[in-house]
């Protein structure tokens, strides 16, 4: 069903009138134990949905009833007003032009947001002048991935794996290079001070010596023997 039309006045209404009529009368009148309840359709909302304060138990006598932003019915905080014989529904000071009130006092919030969280208040008057507050509570929370987290985190948490596997590689990069190289060097060195050869063969002549060498070996290189060769290579690893 739908609700009746709002009136675009947010100031001084019919809401207004009624309680002026029905102040002096509540001080002989004290309300009695409230039996009319709210509850938030759903419980819990994500952010940009649709929220219902419904509300349970009304009264069958209602002669009005508004909503109230916080704990306290002043008239700053009214969201909205509605008056069951005329059936005029007036927005209030708080009423930001997504709340929509019905004639069984629910009132609905769309396109919800998190400053829409907190506490509700309904405040109803009955035919024998009783007035009754009860209050209300939205819950609102960021909307969520699939994953259950939200999407900053999400997010968040890949950086920190891509970070950590590029510091990994790079670390293990640093590690490769630092071994290699050292047994490259210490290969050098090794072809430095003991050329490879085989047994009982002569090596190869160079033109050129990275050290400097005895005259006999250079003569034996110039000239090789391959039993003398085989002497000095000898004794060259017993010294090593």
């Amino acid at each position: 069903m739908e609700p009746p039309s709002a009136s675009p006045r947010a100031g001084r209404g019919p809401w207004q009138e009624l309680l002026l009529a029905v102040s002096l009368l509540t001080f002989w009148n004290p309300p009695t134990t409230a039996q009319v309840t709210v509850e938030s359709v759903p419980p819990n909302a994500a952010e940009g949905k649709d929220v219902l304060l419904r509300v349970l138990n009304l009264p069958g006598d209602l002669l009005g009833y508004a909503w109230f932003r916080g704990k306290s019915v002043e008239t700053n905080n009214r969201i909205v007003s509605y008056v069951v014989n005329t059936q005029v529904i007036t927005p209030g000071h708080a009423h930001s032009g997504r709340e929509t009130a019905y004639p069984n006092g629910s009132l609905l919030f769309q396109n919800i947001t998190l400053k829409d969280t907190g506490y509700y208040t309904l405040q109803i008057i009955t035919n024998d002048i009783q007035v009754e507050q009860v209050p209300g509570q939205l819950r609102v929370f960021h909307k969520r991935s699939t994953t259950g987290l939200p999407v900053g985190s999400i997010i968040g948490i890949a950086l920190g794996v891509l970070i950590g596997v590029a510091l990994m590689a790079t670390l293990a990069y640093f590690l490769l290079c630092t071994r290699t190289g050292r047994a490259s060097a210490w290969h050098d060195l090794r072809q430095l001070w003991h050329p490879a050869s085989t047994p009982c063969h002569a090596p190869v002549s160079s033109s050129t010596s990275p050290v400097s060498l005895p005259l006999p070996v250079l003569q034996e290189l110039q000239h090789p023997d391959t039993s003398i060769y085989c002497q000095i290579n000898h004794k060259a690893e017993v010294a090593s």
